[in-house]
């Protein structure tokens, strides 16, 4: 905004797209009030509850004023007592007054190009140039669009500040050292790649809870809490019957001799006692074959009812080994529904029984046409062909091919 003014008795506070002018008899705190706060509140509203809060609130009271705020093109104008503006625009000029008001006029002017306000009191018709300040007047004028080209010389100083290119040679130099640390770039594949190497084998783990684990696949080693099962197997020796031992001597006299051991006239004496050798032929007991038939769980796992079964999320055996080596079927509960040690299944002669071991949810059979049974904590359940067990968390184990 290019503004020019006429010298005179009225206050004029000029700023970038703001002209307030106030009368001689305005207090100079508030046109000190104006001029601190225009700037960041810029708009009618800022004047207007400064000149009300001086007149306490009054309207009536409120002194003669012209306030223009200008937005671009857009321009809004307020107007009290005994004072004019002219508005240019494209279709015209627009006039305004502020006289006979009883509170004060206000406008708004869209495509606005020129503001003049005429305050009174004579002039001397010298016109003034004025950028931003305070100055006494009597009339002001303001161009609209010239308020936009005042950026255009800071868009010209812009190349002037381009003076680093003198600096170019400096950096001409820079870049023939900076090559020479490339021979550096060998140790930086050095052995730091090689132990990263070293964690391939953890990725054996997730191979566990969807695998049927068969007895040549499962290493029995006891966790801690089951340290005590080591001992299961102990056999405890017993004395033998008619053969009165001697008192166990001190350990010094011992030596390496535990005590347990027979003798020979022990052994013979043994031997002695031995019922004698009866005639009659030796009855042979028929070998009762196990039960056949096979389980499948819904997890994928399908496994042959040739030895006992245990289903959970991380099944175990207790006090087994050898031949007696259970299958061990791990299968995923993400609610936690299924216990570490959920189910047993075992074979007994021509049938085949379920027990829940002991687990937090318990297990449901289902069976075609009855109702569902809840299984009793450590009963055993005789199950039938077609039978299913669930055991929670969408997991369920179906019997096939039972005898």
């Amino acid at each position: 905004m290019h503004t020019t003014y006429r010298p005179g008795p009225w206050y004029l506070i000029a700023l970038p797209g703001v002209l307030v002018a106030l009368p001689p008899e305005t207090p100079a705190d508030v046109v000190r009030t104006l001029w601190d706060r225009m700037p960041d509140q810029r708009s009618l509203a800022t004047v207007l509850d400064v000149l009300a809060s001086h007149a306490g609130g009054d309207f009536a009271a409120l002194p003669p004023f012209v306030a223009a705020v200008a937005d671009g093109t857009d321009l809004r104008i307020a107007l009290r007592g005994d004072v004019s503006a002219h508005v240019g625009t494209a279709g015209g000029v627009q006039h305004f007054s502020g006289a006979e008001l009883t509170t004060w006029s206000e406008r708004f002017v869209g495509g606005a190009t020129r503001v003049e306000i005429a305050l009174g009191g004579g002039g001397d018709g010298i016109e003034l140039p004025l950028g931003s300040g305070v100055v006494h007047a009597a009339a002001a004028s303001a161009d609209l669009e010239e308020s936009r080209p005042a950026a255009a010389p800071v868009v010209a100083r812009e190349p002037e500040v381009e003076r680093p290119a003198a600096r170019e040679p400096e950096r001409a130099p820079e870049p023939e050292p900076a090559r020479a640390p490339e021979p550096e770039a060998a140790p930086e594949p050095a052995p730091v790649s090689e132990p990263e190497s070293a964690p391939e084998p953890v990725p054996v783990e997730p191979s566990v809870p969807d695998a049927t684990l068969l007895p040549s696949e499962v290493t029995l080693a006891p966790t801690s809490e089951d340290f005590d099962q080591l001992w299961g197997a102990t056999v405890h020796s017993a004395p033998v019957a008619g053969v009165e031992r001697a008192p166990a001597a001190p350990a010094s006299a011992q030596g390496d001799h535990d005590g347990a051991t027979i003798s020979v006239s022990e052994l013979r004496a043994l031997r002695e006692q031995a019922p004698p050798a009866s005639d009659a032929p030796t009855a042979i007991l028929p070998v009762v074959p196990a039960a056949s038939g096979r389980v499948r769980v819904s997890t994928g796992q399908v496994v042959t009812l040739d030895r006992t079964v245990i289903i959970g999320r991380r099944p175990r055996a207790a006090r087994a080994g050898g031949a007696n080596l259970p299958h061990l079927i791990a299968v995923d509960s993400p609610q936690q529904d299924i216990s570490r040690s959920h189910l047993e299944i075992r074979p007994e002669g021509d049938t085949v029984v379920v027990i829940d071991l002991h687990t937090t949810n318990g297990s449901t059979l289902l069976r075609s046409g009855a109702e569902p049974v809840r299984l009793h904590p450590g009963e055993q359940t005789i199950v039938l062909s077609g039978d299913v067990v669930d055991l929670g968390d969408g997991v369920e184990v179906v019997f096939e091919d039972l005898p």
